[in-house]
């Protein structure tokens, strides 16, 4: 079984290749051919699901057809003797077949190689009664019936069908027509052709990593398509085959094209993704190559993936899988980069992700050249930073760390020859390297480097030194959630993190108070360690916070930091998650709270650099995690905090509503034009206060005239559809009553809306100086469509008038949701589980319980929940609805039937409610 420690990111290790062995045993045939595939079939599964290695089963299969298609071939030239005279053929084996790389359900790439001229009636007789033979089997079959004049023309014009060509193989026939094609295919190309297919290679590669999402961390990966998955090594061993005259992995070693260290992990990458790939195409009983989130879990358990408690270990299992993606894509770039060396000092080059990310552009290298920098531990070598000498990285590991910074201060891409180098000398490196006090001084002195951007992290990570150098982060390498919200592994966020913070300092990245708050932190280096540990705890069970925070204060014991930024660090990692969870799940207008985080916080100084955090923290999640109203909350929380800190005063004096009173005033003055006095007024004086805190003051006008608009209505409403961002924002006023909310998202629901977002708002009721003001309502929803997108116009029509039926008593909820939520005949796409978790915090709020949700996101989401509140006579006085992938996180201030908090066993009724409304179908 694979080992689970999350301190040892290395792949198991690969079964024996042991090809001969099982080759002995393939079943003979008896001449009935759908016979024979069925029984080659049951023992080729039979050998995988024995624990044969993937390169064996992929060997084995392709001998296997070799015996079965050549049989077929025989019968075939049997038959077109009869029809015409025999004339010379060649069965020819193009692609992964040809390569004896053969998944269990992979297409037959064949081609039948005749003599000069169309083909004679032999070759049309022969060559139709084998496809009809193949076909008759139910084969995905590739085919083609050529001589060599076409098979040259069709290679000149297609670079995919002279990709095909590189891998031919004999199969039967004719032996010297073969070596002809061979000959031109793999000898033949002039330095014209080759060069044309290395450009077209290189863009095809480009364009696959584009389509397949440019990413190796794709949530949903393809194992052969995907960046890291095999269609990359195949691509690079093309380019390798093309420049060099090389043919494989073995001759990529012989050629001293990639070290043996190198060479050696790559095989055992492949070899796992081919196994996961085997696994895929049986478990489908189809070709197969997308590890979706139904299928993981089985392929985890195949793989041996099982925890103590019997589960499928679905997340080791994936940090496995990008751990070989990583190694392949590292391997395949430097064989390109060898392959393109030289014709093209620079090199091909892929811009890392996160330059795209932080908005930090790279800087080119300077013109091909070479001179030694100061020091003369490194030079400058054909525009790129090597080693002046072989030894100069064994030195010491500063030395190591230096060639990485070294680049990065001088704008340098590294030589391949040093890039090897540094990988092999950092395998070497004993654990007690990392703590060399020069080797932790040379890498807190270049996080700090005025200028960096932190690329040489992102480098040193990719080539395997990070984790050496910082053993603590070999924790979470390749690490992921099994999630649909976090896009990345947890150490590729963590350095995306430090890296946007870095990016932020130096002014690449433009975020309204937050770019000024980096530029002018005094001491930033707590900072940059709490980003890179912030999720350092993750993979060793619940509250990676604490856990993380005693392993980032012993990283910094290890670093010889400064005892009070050691202590900044500590806490930032324990409370990373606190401030996104306030002003997110929390009442931003109550000063208790409030004044409580300010406690929590104790210094302006750690409240700046924990809003800092959070905000890399979202920003990095994935695309659009950070998200205006995100940026709206945080900043509000921080300026209420910074303010009560500022002030000094203590907890129950201390006045935080300045940002309260700032946005009220903003309110009166974007309705100055738009309202008489006397509107203003009782529009002030009765929304809540934390209206003016969370809602852009030029939407007041819009509210102000929604609500007038509701006077004779049932209801009133505004759409605005974001497509580019892919939600609509509902606005919508109506009388409060209880249960509104339920009644509301129950008919959302029913027209198959999912609510993403929701702010909930009632005016003051029984306030007869308000006027037609008192007791409405106004409530914020962001919402999308079935199709995950802005809402379709006609639907939210046909929404609309269920909506005015509903609110008006002309029909009920529960006949509306009959009538229009009947079962879809549509799969639903598989998402990973996500448990139910129920939380009743008294704490937060003094008169009021507020009830944390958390469960998997779907469609009616809230209308369950409120539904199951109002059955349970509470008055929901502030919903926060937050969606973070497929997961719901939503906060419900609740009163009782009676006012104030839950009783205990009110509570407990309270929670088995949610629990079963949530557990129910319908």
């Amino acid at each position: 079984m694979p080992e689970l420690a999350p301190s040892a990111p290395a792949l198991p290790a690969a079964a024996p290749y042991e090809l001969e062995t099982y080759s002995a045993r393939i079943p003979a045939l008896t001449g009935d051919a759908k016979a024979d595939l069925a029984a080659l079939r049951a023992f080729l599964e039979g050998a995988h699901r024995a624990g044969a290695s993937g390169h064996t089963v992929v060997r084995l299969q392709s001998t296997a057809m070799d015996g079965l298609v050549t049989h077929l071939w025989e019968r075939a030239l049997e038959e077109g003797a009869r029809a015409a005279p025999p004339s010379p053929l060649s069965l020819v084996a193009l692609g992964g077949y040809g390569r004896r790389e053969l998944a269990p359900y992979s297409d037959l790439d064949l081609l039948v190689l005749h003599g000069r001229g169309a083909p004679d009636a032999f070759a049309k007789a022969a060559s139709e009664k084998f496809l009809y033979s193949l076909w008759d089997l139910r084969l995905e079959v590739g085919y083609g019936v050529r001589d060599l004049a076409s098979c040259e023309s069709l290679a000149a014009e297609d670079h995919t069908a002279r990709t095909a060509l590189l891998d031919l193989r004999w199969l039967a026939g004719d032996r010297a027509l073969y070596r002809e094609l061979e000959r031109e295919q793999l000898h033949g190309l002039s330095q014209a052709r080759a060069e044309g297919f290395v450009t077209d290679k290189l863009a095809e590669m480009r364009e696959r990593r584009e389509k397949f999402g440019d990413s190796l961390y794709l949530l949903e990966p393809n194992v052969k398509q995907s960046e890291g998955g095999l269609r990359d090594l195949q691509s690079a061993l093309w380019v390798a085959r093309v420049r060099f005259k090389v043919a494989g992995v073995t001759e990529l070693l012989a050629r001293a094209l990639l070290p043996e260290r190198e060479i050696r992990e790559m095989r055992r990458a492949r070899d796992y993704i081919w196994r996961v790939r085997n696994e895929l195409h049986y478990l489908a009983g189809r070709k197969s190559d997308q590890l979706t989130f139904d299928v993981q879990p089985q392929v985890a358990r195949f793989m041996g993936y099982v925890e103590p408690d019997g589960k499928p270990a679905v997340e080791e299992f994936m940090r496995h899988y990008y751990l070989a993606a990583k190694t392949i894509r590292v391997a395949c770039d430097a064989i390109v980069d060898r392959a393109l060396e030289p014709a093209n000092s620079t090199g091909w080059r892929q811009v890392p992700a996160p330059a795209t990310l932080t908005g930090a552009e790279r800087r080119a290298g300077p013109p091909s050249a070479e001179w030694a920098l100061p020091g003369g531990e490194f030079k400058v070598f054909r525009g790129r930073l090597t080693v002046a000498s072989s030894d100069v990285l064994q030195k010491s590991p500063a030395a190591l760390l230096r060639l990485f910074t070294t680049a990065d201060r001088e704008g340098l891409e590294l030589y391949p020859y040093a890039r090897d180098q540094a990988a092999s000398v950092a395998a070497e490196l004993p654990p007690e390297a990392a703590d060399d006090p020069e080797l932790n001084q040379e890498l807190l002195s270049a996080m700090l480097r005025p200028g960096t951007r932190g690329r040489f992290l992102s480098v040193m990570h990719q080539l395997g030194v990070l984790p050496r150098l910082v053993p603590e982060f070999a924790r979470i390498t390749a690490r992921r959630q099994i999630d649909v919200y976090h896009v990345y592994t947890v150490d590729v966020h963590s350095l995306f993190a430090v890296r946007r913070l870095l990016a932020l300092r130096a002014g690449d990245v433009k975020e309204e108070s937050l770019a000024p708050l980096m530029q002018r932190l005094e001491r930033p280096l707590s900072l940059y360690l709490g980003t890179l540990f912030h999720d350092i705890g993750k993979g060793g069970g619940a509250d990676h916070a604490a856990r993380g925070a005693e392993i980032a204060a012993q990283a910094c014991v290890r670093l010889g930091i400064d005892p009070a930024d050691a202590a900044d660090v500590e806490w930032l990692v324990a409370k990373h998650l606190r401030m996104a969870a306030i002003s997110q799940r929390r009442d931003l207008s109550d000063p208790e709270l409030i004044h409580s985080f300010a406690a929590e916080c104790g210094s302006t100084d750690r409240l700046d650099k924990l809003y800092l955090l959070t905000y890399a923290d979202i920003a990095t999640v994935g695309p659009r995690t950070w998200t205006e109203w995100k940026a709206r909350l945080l900043r509000e929380l921080y300026e209420k905090a910074s303010a009560a800190l500022a002030a000094g005063e203590g907890r129950r004096r201390a006045d935080p509503g300045a940002a309260e009173s700032s946005g009220r005033a903003r309110v009166a003055q974007a309705l100055q034009a738009r309202a008489t006095e006397r509107e203003r007024t009782r529009f002030l004086a009765a929304m809540p206060a934390r209206y003016f805190v969370t809602v852009e003051p030029r939407q007041a006008p819009t509210h102000l005239r929604l609500l007038r608009r509701s006077r004779a209505l049932p209801f009133a409403a505004a759409m605005r559809h974001h497509p580019q961002l892919g939600y609509s924002e509902l606005t919508l006023t109506a009388p409060d009553r209880p249960g509104l909310l339920s009644l509301v998202a129950g008919v959302l629901a029913a027209h198959r809306i999912d609510i993403q977002h929701a702010e909930v708002y009632s005016t003051t009721p029984d306030a007869p100086a308000l006027g037609w003001l008192s007791g409405r309502a106004l409530d914020y929803f962001e919402v999308r469509g079935p199709e995950e997108g802005a809402l379709d116009p006609a639907r939210w029509r046909a929404a609309r008038a269920d909506l005015r039926r509903v609110l008006s008593g002309q029909e009920s909820l529960e006949a509306l949701l009959a009538r229009r939520l009947r079962a879809s005949g549509l799969l639903e796409k598989p998402l990973p589980s996500v448990p139910t978790k129920v939380v009743i915090d008294d704490d937060s709020a003094r008169d009021r319980t507020v009830i944390d949700v958390f469960t998997a996101d779907r469609v009616g989401l809230l209308w369950r929940l409120s539904r199951a509140f109002f059955e349970l006579g509470l008055s929901v006085d502030l919903a926060r609805i937050t969606t973070e992938g497929h997961r719901a996180a939503d906060a419900f201030y609740v009163r009782a039937p009676g006012g104030g908090h839950l009783e205990p066993e009110h509570a407990r009724r309270v929670v088995e409610a949610v629990q079963a409304a949530l557990a129910a179908r319908s």
